[in-house]
């Protein structure tokens, strides 16, 4: 273990004597940061515009005021300006991009929905906008199966409620009990799913989160950001870092090592651990960077560390395994790029994976990317306890084992060998 650990202090002095290719690397996620970080604002503070929606009502029925109310209530009236216009009037200022969406409810809408006719809404997005729309689009999806759903639940009192009104008079009391009593059922099957809303579970999260911090609710863009591109640049620094397996042998300064008494175990030992060490103390800097230059609040300190260890180690162990089939520094440079790419790009690193499509998104699980920026964005940004990203330290820890110890045995085997 001491032979280890002396080849570990001469790669660390190494490095500090010609640090270049490390700190090159570590820009990779500040100036990604910065750059997204300051397109959405000079603090990261994301605060979202009020989105402008266009109506036209050709229905003006029951169903069509609830979708209008349920786009004017509490906190949706906040963030959406409601507009309502006339159908030319719509389509040319949605054309000139004087708004978010325009929402078209077609005629006889009401009729239609409750003679279970099949009904559509149009809904056309300024293509200029990438987020707003989407949301618009959200939530009137959202809104239309509430409807649809509630028209399939109550289908028969809605029915009977129908007849009455459609007949001459008031209808009498005992026609207004039976509605009342086949009504009931259906409301108490619905009533726990309707009270408990997502709406009102993500208000009792804000409100705790304001007592606990003190500060509003908006989200720090760099905290969102800054796991993403921490793993690219993690990985290239691993990759610099264990390079020197293959060059070492290059440039003849592998055998020199073998005059001392070492053996070929010594030396991979020793390799890795430094890689572990570089890759770990660049980590730590690149978080303390997030930390007072990005004002990014870093959870709590112990899933913090549990994790950034453990996203260390697999950084370290898939390079690692990497290099125990690469013999060469120029096939290094052929494969290792791709692959560490295609893992970022998979794990949600490049492209936010909450942005992916579905498909993507299932295959980005298999990257072991997306554990740790998922992680960290958890440690970050919901201040996660160890409990909540124990999932995540699994992975990490046991992708680290399964790759590092092939990795450390075929190594050996080559050095042995004289490979």
């Amino acid at each position: 273990m001491r032979q280890a650990l002396l080849i570990v202090l001469k790669d660390l002095r190494r490095r500090l004597r010609n640090p270049i290719a490390v700190i090159s690397m570590m820009l990779i996620p500040i100036t990604i940061t910065l750059i997204i970080g300051l397109v959405f604002g000079r603090s990261g503070e994301v605060e979202l515009p009020r989105i402008r929606v266009l109506l036209i009502d050709k229905d003006d029925g029951i169903f069509s005021h609830f979708l209008r109310q349920s786009m004017q209530q509490e906190q949706f009236a906040e963030m959406i300006e409601l507009v309502e216009v006339d159908g030319n009037e719509g389509r040319a200022a949605i054309e000139r991009g004087e708004a978010s969406a325009l929402l078209e409810i077609p005629e006889n809408f009401t009729d239609d929905l409750l003679d279970h006719k099949p009904v559509q809404l149009g809904l056309k997005k300024n293509p200029a906008e990438a987020f707003l729309p989407v949301i618009v689009q959200e939530l009137v999806e959202t809104t239309a199966l509430m409807l649809d759903s509630g028209v399939r639940i109550f289908g028969g009192p809605i029915e009977q409620l129908r007849s009455m009104f459609e007949g001459e008079g008031w209808p009498s009391r005992d026609d207004a009990g039976g509605l009342l009593d086949s009504s009931r059922d259906n409301m108490i099957l619905v009533g726990g799913y309707m009270a408990d809303s997502l709406i009102s579970l993500r208000n009792e999260v804000a409100e705790h989160e304001i007592e606990e911090e003190g500060a509003g609710v908006g989200l720090n863009i760099f905290a969102f950001v800054l796991p993403g591109s921490l793993l690219i640049g993690l990985l290239f620094i691993s990759q610099i870092a264990l390079r020197d397996i293959v060059r070492e042998k290059e440039y003849g300064t592998l055998a020199r090592l073998f005059t001392a008494p070492l053996e070929a175990g010594h030396v991979v030992a020793g390799k890795i651990l430094s890689a572990f060490a570089i890759t770990g103390l660049s980590c730590i800097l690149l978080v303390l960077v997030g930390r007072f230059a990005f004002g990014i609040s870093l959870g709590k300190p112990l899933p913090l560390v549990f994790h950034l260890v453990a996203t260390v180690f697999m950084c370290t162990g898939v390079i690692t395994l990497c290099y125990g089939f690469i013999r060469s520094d120029r096939a290094a440079d052929a494969v290792l790029p791709v692959v560490i790419l295609t893992m970022c790009l998979l794990g949600g690193s490049m492209i936010p994976y909450e942005q992916m499509g579905a498909t993507l998104q299932d295959v980005g699980r298999f990257s072991p990317v997306f554990w740790a920026v998922d992680g960290l964005k958890m440690v970050f940004i919901e201040r996660a306890n160890l409990s909540d990203i124990s999932l995540h330290l699994g992975i990490l820890y046991g992708l680290g084992i399964l790759t590092v110890v092939p990795g450390t045995a075929l190594l050996r085997k080559r050095m042995r060998s004289g490979g």
